[in-house]
């Protein structure tokens, strides 16, 4: 999140607290279903990776 106050004072007007908080809450949501995804792809990769060396060596 940006410190500005000026990037958001059209949104602050524009929504009410309610809706400002909902929004937020869907962002939130969204970003750790990304992360979460994404963390899972790295530990698969890994995962794979570490079996081939186990594997190779």
């Amino acid at each position: 999140m940006s410190g500005h106050e000026g990037d958001r004072k059209v949104w602050k007007e524009s929504f009410s607290e309610k809706v400002r908080n909902e929004q937020l809450a869907d962002d939130t949501a969204a970003w750790n279903a990304v992360t979460g995804l994404l963390m899972t792809i790295i530990s698969i990769g890994l995962s794979l990776a570490l079996f081939t060396v186990w594997a190779c060596s």
